[in-house]
């Protein structure tokens, strides 16, 4: 009588091989599934970092070409901002036109408007969430103890002193946000130009 060797496996051996296979299939998910939403993580917050700073290069155009700052809170400012066209290079007074920027909540969402005169506003930015202090001005006033002989000041916008306001010359932008659970915060400064001039040479005169 011949004997038949007959190799299988066991059904303890087949649940095993099937509980290591889901294991590492798991595993490769988990992985896969981790890396796209680091990437998209990523995308998300290198486009809403790009679209705001191109806005807040806007602003800072607009501020560098300021006489003055007309309003300043928290969330808002008013400028009379000298408008360059190729017709006029140097503009005088009157190419003067008043920017509003101001951030105001639309349902739920927070959104940065931008006025040119009294045409209609334009939206600059709307976002899940903006921090609603935005705008840090500061004046430039005598200084003995400084070696240029001035200093920058905080401008106390509760008090809004119109003296202090007039001497408006340097003003920090802050943009706090969130969207789509990502968070982020670009800063950056511009100086008045315009109002500087007058602010160092009084005697220096607009064409």
């Amino acid at each position: 009588m011949v004997m038949k060797n007959n190799k299988a496996f066991t059904l303890v051996e087949l649940l095993l091989a099937m509980s290591l296979t889901i294991l590492v299939g798991g595993i490769l998910y988990l992985m896969q599934s981790t890396g796209m939403s680091t990437v998209k993580k990523g995308t998300t917050q290198l486009l809403l970092t790009s679209e705001i700073r191109n806005n807040m290069e806007r602003m800072v155009a607009d501020i560098r070409n300021s006489k003055e700052v007309l309003e300043v809170k928290p969330d808002s400012i008013k400028l009379r901002v000298y408008k360059y066209t190729p017709e006029k290079p140097e503009p005088g007074e009157d190419a003067l036109v008043t920017i509003t920027y101001e951030l105001e909540k639309v349902g739920r969402r927070h959104v940065l408007w931008r006025t040119e005169n009294r045409e209609n506003p334009l939206k600059l930015m709307s976002l899940e969430q903006i921090d609603d202090k935005i705008f840090f001005p500061y004046f430039e006033s005598y200084d003995k103890a400084s070696a240029v002989g001035w200093s920058y000041f905080p401008f106390d916008m509760i008090s809004n002193d119109s003296g202090q306001r007039k001497k408006i010359s340097f003003i920090q932008i802050r943009l706090k946000f969130i969207q789509q659970s990502e968070s982020a915060e670009l800063v950056t400064s511009a100086n008045l130009r315009p109002a500087t001039s007058i602010i160092r040479q009084p005697s220096w005169k607009f064409r």
